[in-house]
This record gives C-alpha cells, structure tokens and sequence, in this order.
C-alpha cells in the first residue's frame, strides 16, 4: 500500500516481536483490527512446531517486509479488507477477500523460497507471505461467526473447510460472514466504530460488537457454554490447529514445488524481524481495532 511508508530495522534476533514493536513505536496496550498482536503472536508461535521452524526465522514469519508483513506485521494495513476478512456479507464474499489474499502472498512465497546459490532467492519475503496467510487463516475464526455456529451445533471442534489454496462458498454455512468495518478515513466513524444505528445494509454485525480478538473485547469475553472458555479461546483454539495444517500444506507445497532443502532452508534460517513505521498508527489506535 501506497499510503504507507516502510522503513526497514534490523533488531537482534533474540527479541520477542511484540515487546520489541511496543518499545520502538511506544505504545503499550494496542488496538487492532485482528486477533491483538501478541494473540496472533501466541497462536503463531503455538502453531508451528519448535523443533522444525527456527527461531529466526520465526522472527521473519511473525514480522517481515511487504507485501506480507508476516502474522503480526500483516495489521499495519489496516485498510486491506482482503488480509483480515474483513466487510464479508456472505461466504462469497469471504472467499473472494481469502482468495486475494492466496494470490497475493502465494507467488511471493513460491519464488522467495527457491533455491538461489546456497540459501533462497529471497527469505525474508517468502517468511512475511508464509505468515501473511497465516493472519488471514487466524482472522477467519476471530473475524467470523463460525465460533458461534459450532457453539449453535453443539461442535466446539469444528474446524473450518480450507480457504487456501481455493475456497468454496458452498462449503460453508450460507449465514457465514465478518464485520462491517469501517476502511475510509474521512468517514464520520472512526475505523473502530460502529454506527449508532447499528452496521449499514447489508451487513448483519459490525466487527466492533463480533471481533473475538482477545479475550476484552465484547464478544470474545463471552463464555462458552458448558465450558470454562471464553470466545476468544475458542477462536484462538481454532486458529492455532488451522495454522498447524496450513503450515503443514505450504510446507509440502514448497518441497514439492522447490525442493526438500528449500524447505528446510526456509523454515530453518531466518534473520531479524522487520518493523513497519505503519504499525504505530495502527497500535495508537488511530487506524485500528
């Protein structure tokens, strides 16, 4: 996106992204538009195996450069609908917003992990594509009302049919969509706010009053029940198994498509995190939610 201005900083790769982002943009409890950076954080962390993705390049998969910006750095933009499933009236729609993103960041990762020399043609971008998709797969579960679908079923586990590489609208349920949010600037209610009168025709809910972004916020501090879980553990549960299995499929996609070590290289090395100047506006809380 244009509308931001990027700047690359090397940090070293001890660090914990989130702490490391809070410090240098000096902000301390953010406001996001998807899961909170350190949930995205967690789930990410949680999903991938330790003993098969290295800490650095972990590091690369939580925050990278654009276009990916990685699971966490993928909430610098904001006003990128597509990212976060955001504005989905319907299970078209979702898929439509998931396919862009596949499109997107699957090329990025596809030619970033091919082998060039003794390393990869380009790491740190295949790493930020790999954990873009990974934001969009975990929003999917915070942003959408599939946790209060499997709760109305009486199936908590229910893990939702795959969004990449391809989704299927009729895979899912006909009542599936996201939150209005709110992406112009120059609106009279700011991006994280809900119109008075509710979300405009034709959406249902407004991200403000769906989000289950963590475990503050007004659908996700709801129990579920029978359970000593909040919303916002389930979807955080869900979206931690979903990423295991895309991490899984990408991986396999990138073996078979660049090689068993290119694999390995990508998963395996890695190098400093990258911060997004973005990132500030967004955890200020004026850009985001």
């Amino acid at each position: 996106m244009t509308m931001f201005h990027r700047l690359r900083i090397g940090l070293t790769a001890g660090i914990v992204v989130t702490t490391a982002v809070a410090t240098l943009m000096g902000f301390s409890s953010p406001k996001v538009q998807a899961f909170f950076i350190q949930n995205h954080e967690t789930i990410t962390r949680n999903a991938l195996p330790a003993n098969q993705v290295s800490n650095n390049a972990m590091l690369q998969i939580l925050v990278g450069p654009p276009p990916g910006a990685g699971a966490v750095g993928s909430d610098a933009f904001a006003t990128d609908e597509w990212r976060h499933l955001d504005n989905s009236v319907t299970p078209v729609d979702i898929c439509n917003r998931a396919q862009t993103a596949w499109n997107t960041f699957s090329p990025v990762l596809m030619s970033g992990s091919a082998l060039a020399g003794s390393g990869l043609a380009n790491g740190p971008a295949a790493r930020a594509a790999f954990g873009g998709l990974l934001h969009a797969q975990q929003d999917f579960y915070s942003h959408s009302n599939w946790v209060e679908d499997n709760i109305a079923a009486g199936d908590l586990n229910r893990l939702a049919p795959p969004i990449f590489p391809t989704c299927n609208p009729a895979d899912f349920p006909p009542d599936l969509h996201t939150g209005y949010y709110n992406i112009d600037f120059s609106s009279q209610f700011p991006l994280q706010g809900c119109p008075p009168d509710g979300p405009p025709p034709p959406f249902q809910e407004c991200h403000l009053t769906l989000n289950k972004d963590g475990p503050g916020t007004q659908r996700g501090s709801q129990p579920v029940p029978g359970t000593n879980m909040l919303m916002y553990d389930l979807a955080a549960q869900l979206a931690t198994t979903a990423s295991t299995n895309l991490y899984n499929q990408l991986r396999t996609q990138v073996s078979n498509g660049n090689g068993s070590k290119a694999a390995n290289l990508l998963f395996q090395t890695g190098g400093p995190e990258w911060v997004l100047p973005a990132l500030a506006n967004v955890y200020q809380g004026t850009t985001g939610q």
